[in-house]
């Protein structure tokens, strides 16, 4: 090559110059080429990646249209559940085909974990989950999630069984943000080999002055505290394969809604500050639900920058937050764009019950509002799934509202691992084992165990008392 160059220098300047440009351009043209080649990669994966989101979204379409109403219904609930040791079923319906066809277990979308639930020895507990998903297995039947409230401090089912937990408001002022993600995974790394797909925490709302005494240390404090502290703990548990939900949007008062109905009010600048913006923020990390309160809450002045609307708001401020549409539907999924489960609070709290919220009227309102998954802290529901039955019959927009929530259950269930994509099929199958849960129970307690130590020590070493 350098000897032609020479000899068309020779020849020509000019034709020299305009083949040095040539070789240069092709020179370019490769760089050029390469890079749209992996530009053109990089849309076909996203390309693929949103195509593949689109062909779930219709399995999870044909999988909710498969499903019974019984079972399907039956997603929209989250109740306790009876013993320690091995599940024992207590209602049943009758079968699709009439009341001479065989009875089927009614088997809500998921169990909530009270204290009296867990024993103090691991391995019983981890027994004790693995024998709910073996009764639903065994009678094919959908699997329940199993959830709990494993937040710190006081609020802790675990307490005594895992790893010490301190309450926020202790790990917002004695370790650094990075320090509380490791207390948080190691306590993640805890639940999921005991066996539960759920954590209904963090407590995400920022202290004030009115709501101060009735969070009791359960509040990371100020909005860049929980902000900061509360990423992580999503974070930190996610990652570990056990979902989060934050609660309680949009807030609590001084008043506890297990013994009457807290009224809130706020000037629209504080509720940007204190309310919107920490939830929106962590909204964007993908918790797998948002847990709403029962409160009344008026916003004063609010205005669509906001996301908010004044005259709606004012409606909104009659109605229970875990009841209400607009705060729900306009201001949770609307303003703030998310898109995980919508949980209800208890609805046998006495803010609901005292204040004229009887179980059908809260059934109604709850669904219709959109909230998908109800909680119950009774262990019967066969009533509350009548009640949803018939409306389910009747009205064309409870039964929209229904189903909508029964998908977003179904796709919670498939993020948790309990339903699978058959990608050769294209079709939504139940697990055949469990990923997270595919060593034995001796397997699973090493974890346990395992994680245990590391969380005690850790503590120690930060100086938890």
């Amino acid at each position: 090559m350098p000897n032609l160059f020479r000899h068309l220098v020779r020849l020509s300047p000019a034709i020299f110059f305009l083949c040095l440009a040539l070789f240069s351009c092709s020179s370019k043209s490769k760089v050029e080429l390469h890079e749209q080649k992996s530009r053109e990669a990089g849309r076909a994966a996203e390309f693929s990646a949103l195509e593949t989101e689109r062909q779930k979204s219709q399995a999870l379409d044909s999988y909710l249209n498969s499903l019974s109403l019984r079972e399907r219904l039956a997603q929209l609930f989250v109740l306790n559940l009876e013993g320690n040791e091995k599940f024992w079923f207590v209602e049943w319906v009758d079968g699709e085909k009439g009341p001479q066809a065989k009875k089927e277990p009614l088997i809500p979308g998921g169990y909530i974990f009270f204290s009296f639930n867990i024993s103090k020895d691991p391995k019983q507990i981890a027994a004790f989950t693995d024998s709910v998903r073996d009764f639903a297995r065994e009678r094919q039947a959908l699997e329940p999630f199993l959830c709990l409230d494993a937040e710190g401090g006081y609020v802790n089912r675990l307490r005594g069984v895992a790893s010490p937990l301190p309450e926020n408001e202790w790990i917002s002022n004695n370790l650094s943000p990075k320090e509380a993600a490791l207390i948080y995974a190691l306590n993640a790394v805890q639940l999921r080999a005991l066996g539960f797909d759920l954590n209904l925490s963090p407590v995400v709302e920022v202290q004030n002055e009115r709501n101060q005494k009735f969070l009791d240390g359960r509040s990371f404090g100020g909005a860049e505290k929980v902000l900061q502290y509360g990423s992580e703990a999503v974070l930190a548990y996610q990652t570990n394969k056990v979902g989060t939900v934050l609660k309680h949007f949009p807030g609590n008062g001084e008043v506890d809604p297990h013994a009457a109905l807290p009224l809130l009010s706020y000037e629209t600048g504080e509720f940007s500050r204190d309310v919107l913006a920490p939830f929106a923020a962590l909204c964007a990390l993908k918790p797998s639900g948002v847990l709403m309160s029962h409160a009344l809450v008026n916003v004063f002045q609010a205005h669509s920058g906001d996301g908010l609307q004044g005259q709606n708001a004012a409606a909104a401020s009659k109605t229970p937050a875990s009841l209400s549409a607009y705060w729900i539907k306009n201001v949770l999924r609307g303003a703030l764009g998310f898109r995980g489960l919508v949980f209800s609070d208890d609805i046998f709290m006495a803010a609901l019950e005292k204040n004229g919220w009887t179980g059908e009227r809260a059934v109604r309102a709850a669904v219709l509002a959109g909230a998908n998954c109800i909680l119950m802290s009774e262990k019967r529901f066969i009533n509350e799934w009548k009640i949803a039955k018939k409306l389910y019959e009747a009205d064309a927009d409870f039964r929209a509202a229904a189903d909508d929530s029964a998908k977003r259950v179904l796709k919670f269930k498939l993020d948790a691992g309990i339903l699978e994509y058959d990608f050769s099929e294209k079709k939504i199958v139940p697990a055949k084992r469990r990923p997270s849960l595919q060593e034995g129970l001796d397997s699973r307690l090493n974890r346990f165990y395992g994680a245990k130590k590391l969380g005690e020590e850790a503590l120690k070493k930060y100086g938890e008392d």
